[in-house]
């Protein structure tokens, strides 16, 4: 299972930052195939087939096998059902799961590709061009998980991580662009969230008690908490291809693709008192003390990227048989230009609605440059005549070539990303992908076929010197220990997470130029294990410090597609 994902680290949440880091340039980078209803259908595993425009994403010889011209259009929908589990002490005692499904439209490809003959038999029979449109990757998800909570809040882990700031600092709307505090402390003093107490920059959250020496706070009751996510958008590829076939026995292609993305990440938390009488607050206006009692908190943060890039790509299929093609592709490093735009809200409400308040942060926005990993896969099909193909695949990519930069470099800008470029360095490695299809003719016109694809995690974690586990986040907390060599990495271990993909499909070829495919897959992901809030050190309310860990959400994700692809010959 992969590592616990918390908010901050997910969102990078201080002032002036959006959300540079490991995991946001893993998910930008990788590639989930879709194409064709057919290539999607055999698992994708068409480097050595070629043939469907599908294929050309994966290796750009495939336009130059089918012996013709093509347009294919393939709409589709995906179905995101995740199951989301709630404990609110650690990754200790989960509740039953709750399944939350959201749909989405979407177009896995639509392209157009052009054949002309040579009028030679022997050398550069054909050379073809085309436009291809593909998506390669679905954000798909949304995910509620809920339950009681009587140790920790949201509410009070920021007022514990408010400590030091002053109040006339959080106070004031101007510290979003004029301070070093982090904008969701900010988003939620405003929103009336926590308050000071004491003589030391103390502060106490709505959902707390305060020992009535002053000397510690704590949660008096029960909470009913809910952490849900949604993520949106979709990565896909324009493909500008050309292919030559070179005696049918040798096919060739290049492509330059030109990647752009949408990506919408919200998250929200939901905390209100079972019985607000156990969380009494009490306000004082004029050396006058009003009493009112908590009821419920709300906070969200919503997170867009647009993304665009270029890449280039070779491929190469051979035919030393009839029957039996051997193919490889190699893809360069992806530069992407990546726009970010993000806002947080914050709400409390109470039993005197005179007290409840709200406000938004700033929209903010940055812009920066990553370079996401090479690929190179390779790939055997064999044909049994005109009665079916079987097809293995298999792609590597090296995730530890990715780097973030400033947009606009100078000889400093290395140093600006140097803890996150590092961190890529050391805690990604290579992902592999094997994918395995295959298609059985009942008839002529009809087509049977299935498909499996598995994807390892990039991701790693290591041993340092003194014999300690060293994940991404501790790398990055210690990092300076690392960097000036007072402790060193030893041996690293990849996550043992697997993405795995069934496919099933068929197909109808009329004797004229007309086809269509259908298809539905399933993708299991791994589980996953999100902190919607940091740990922090909490009381109970006899003053003991407590070693309770904060709430975790188990999300188990599949993404189910179905898509038709209308295709005509030419």
């Amino acid at each position: 299972m992969k590592k616990i994902l918390t908010a901050a680290l997910l969102l990078a949440l201080a002032a002036g930052a959006g959300a540079q880091n490991m995991y946001d340039a893993i998910t930008f980078s990788q590639n989930h195939y879709f194409g064709t209803a057919r290539s999607m259908a055999m698992g994708n595993a068409v480097t050595a087939l070629g043939g469907d425009l599908g294929s050309v994403v994966i290796n750009p010889a495939g336009s130059a096998v089918a012996g013709y011209g093509q347009f294919v259009i393939t709409p589709g929908f995906t179905i995101s059902a995740v199951n989301s589990s709630w404990s609110p002490e650690g990754e200790n005692s989960y509740g039953p799961a709750s399944r939350l499904s959201q749909t989405r439209m979407n177009m896995p490809s639509i392209g157009l590709v052009g054949e002309f003959k040579t009028g030679k038999r022997i050398g550069v029979k054909a050379v073809s061009f085309g436009i291809v449109s593909t998506q390669t990757n679905n954000y798909n998800f949304a995910s509620d998980g809920f339950g009681t909570n009587s140790r920790t809040s949201k509410i009070a882990e920021f007022a514990d991580a408010a400590y030091g700031y002053p109040e006339s600092t959080l106070a004031n709307y101007n510290s979003f662009d004029n301070s070093d505090a982090p904008w969701d402390l900010l988003t939620a003093y405003q929103g009336g969230m926590y308050g000071p107490y004491g003589w030391d920059a103390l502060y106490a959250g709505v959902t707390e008690a305060i020992a009535d020496d002053g000397s510690y706070h704590y949660v008096p009751g029960n909470l009913s908490q809910t952490s849900s996510r949604t993520k949106r958008g979709s990565k896909n590829d324009l493909i500008f291809n050309m292919a030559v076939n070179i005696s049918d026995r040798l096919y060739i292609g290049f492509n330059v693709g030109l990647p752009t993305a949408r990506y919408r990440y919200n998250e929200s938390f939901y905390e209100s008192a079972v019985d607000p009488s156990q969380f009494p607050i009490v306000y004082q206006d004029m050396d006058t003390d009003y009493l009112t009692y908590f009821k419920r908190g709300s906070y969200s943060y919503d997170y867009l990227a647009d993304m665009a890039g270029i890449y280039a790509k070779i491929g190469v299929i051979v035919r030393p048989t009839d029957n039996l093609r051997l193919g490889a592709s190699f893809q360069t490093p992806t530069t992407y230009t990546i726009s970010e735009r993000w806002q947080h809200y914050a709400a409390t409400s109470f039993d005197d609605n005179y007290y409840d308040d709200s406000q938004y942060s700033p929209e903010g926005e940055y812009e920066y440059t990553l370079r996401s990993p090479y690929r190179a896969s390779f790939g055997l099909a064999y044909t049994f005549g005109k009665a079916g193909v079987i097809s293995v695949d298999y792609e590597l990519a090296d995730y530890s070539v990715m780097r973030f930069n400033e947009l606009h470099r100078n000889r400093l800008s290395s140093e600006t990303y140097l803890v996150e470029n590092m961190t890529n360095r050391y805690f990604t490695g290579v992902a592999h992908n094997v994918r395995v299809g295959g298609e059985f003719k009942v008839t002529p016109q009809f087509s049977v076929r299935a498909g499996y694809t598995l994807a390892t995690s990039p991701e790693r974690y290591w041993m340092d010197s003194t014999g300690h586990t060293i994940t991404a986040d501790d790398y990055g907390k210690a990092f300076y220990d690392f960097y000036d060599r007072a402790r060193n990495l030893v041996s690293a271990t990849y996550y043992k997470d697997r993405t795995q993909s069934f496919a099933l499909g068929f197909g109808y070829s009329s004797p004229g130029s007309f086809f269509v495919d259908v298809v539905a897959r399933l993708t299991r992901y791994p589980a996953s294990t999100f902190a919607p809030y940091y740990d922090y050190d909490s009381y109970d309310k006899a003053g003991n410090l407590q070693t309770v860990l904060s709430p975790r959400v188990l999300d188990d994700r599949s993404l189910w597609n179905a898509a038709v692809t209308f295709g005509w010959r030419f």
